[in-house]
């Protein structure tokens, strides 16, 4: 086979502990090492929970990418993509990861104190290049601008946010973003970047188209296929009816009460 292989527009996401340095000083290593194995065993089964490939740990930095390998396996090692046209797709995978290690990792605690764990995530989309590296252990390594890209996010991002390229922004509409602005990135120069509002969860776009795919099929009196009633976006158009009756029904009771 080839010795490496190129991927097209792949998303790549680098995460690590904020405060780990201090920790490591203040704290026994086995006792850094158990908080770690604990953190990052729990991250492990989001991987296979949404579908993205843990691409390796060092220290307290946490790598995970999609687009890269496909769920195909041959005698027991996953088989990298032949082409991806679905970049989209890797993005919110990788988005939907990174959102559900948020809420993982906050219930574990810092060693030296209650406080839970916060994690900085950054994520960037591009091409890479994919392949096993060396004779002696070889170890299946990504490697390109992108990986870069990528650690300057988290570098630059903030505690318990997760901080995107405008690449990676751009395959992310339905989401609702907040602007950084043009922010100086080491080694890349000037680029716009995105945080995730958290607070909204979702673009007003987006909440609006689910409404009316929810509207036509209730229309025709059968589920709308792609629709998850379950899921963090129905979930806020569900509490938006609720309020939007709500304020409806405060009117009605108004009106009837002046007459």
């Amino acid at each position: 086979g080839k010795l490496a292989r190129s991927h097209k527009m792949a998303t790549v996401l680098f995460m690590d502990i904020c405060g780990f340095t201090s920790l490591s000083k203040s704290v026994e290593p086995h006792e850094v090492m158990q908080m770690l194995n604990t953190l990052f065993s729990s991250v492990d089964k989001l991987t296979d929970k949404y579908k993205v490939h843990k691409v390796e740990t060092a220290g307290d930095c946490y790598i995970v990418s999609s687009g890269v390998l496909s769920d195909q396996t041959y005698n027991g090692f996953s088989c990298t993509l032949d082409h991806h046209d679905r970049p989209g797709v890797s993005a919110g995978r990788v988005m939907e990861f990174a959102k559900a290690v948020l809420q993982e990792t906050a219930k574990v605690n810092m060693p030296y104190s209650s406080d839970p764990v916060q994690m900085r995530v950054g994520i960037h989309s591009g091409d890479v290049v994919s392949g096993l590296i060396g004779t002696k252990l070889p170890k299946f390594s990504i490697f390109g601008d992108t990986m870069n890209t990528a650690a300057r996010m988290e570098s630059t991002g903030k505690p318990g946010r997760i901080h995107v390229s405008e690449t990676t922004q751009g395959l992310l509409p339905e989401y609702a973003w907040e602007s950084v602005g043009v922010i100086n990135v080491k080694g890349k120069g000037m680029m716009q970047t995105y945080l995730w509002d958290s607070g909204r969860g979702w673009s007003q776009q987006a909440i609006q188209q689910q409404q009316q795919q929810q509207l036509i099929g209730e229309e025709s009196g059968s589920p709308t296929v792609g629709i998850d009633n379950t899921g963090p976006l129905s979930l806020a158009i569900n509490v938006i009816k609720g309020l939007t009756a709500l304020k409806s029904r405060s009117s009605n009771e108004l009106e009837q009460a002046l007459t």
